[in-house]
């Protein structure tokens, strides 16, 4: 079973992570579009999140993502 694409988008002060989102690649894009335009001087990843099929391995936090 293959789970649907989902996106972490990550503001960072320094090495500090300040906020986290994670959603569907457009919303995900869209959510580091409003970030970048709000913090410009700041750090911003969007990166794959990965999560495998068989989900007894994780928390319910991460299954509720």
């Amino acid at each position: 079973m293959e789970l649907p694409a989902r996106r972490r988008v990550r503001l960072w002060f320094g090495e500090h992570q300040l906020a986290e989102y994670v959603g569907e690649p457009a919303a995900a894009c869209r959510y580091e579009a409003a970030m970048r335009r709000r913090f410009p001087g700041l750090a911003i990843t969007n990166d794959p999140v990965t999560i495998a099929a068989d989900r007894s391995s994780y928390s319910l936090p991460d299954l509720h993502r």
